[in-house]
């Protein structure tokens, strides 16, 4: 289960939003549908939980070798 702490009743209510969503097709209907205000924020509430879900199950660095190369482009 994915746990997301300390977030704004804005990104919270996105985070709703997002867990409305069964398919990527939802997720991209959802930000098409969004102010393009706030797609940079959508992106970064996505990209949180997908290293949430990475985090849940990597048990060593050496598990994630693929993860710090793809982080390392930020």
């Amino acid at each position: 289960m994915v746990s997301i702490q300390n977030v704004t009743p804005k990104q919270a209510e996105i985070l709703d939003r997002i867990w409305e969503c069964d398919t990527e097709d939802d997720v991209l209907e959802l930000r098409e549908a969004m102010d393009p205000a706030d797609w940079h924020t959508l992106d970064l509430l996505i990209e949180t939980i997908a290293i949430s879900c990475i985090d849940d199950q990597v048990q060593s660095e050496v598990d994630c070798a693929q993860v710090r190369e793809i982080l390392s482009n930020f």
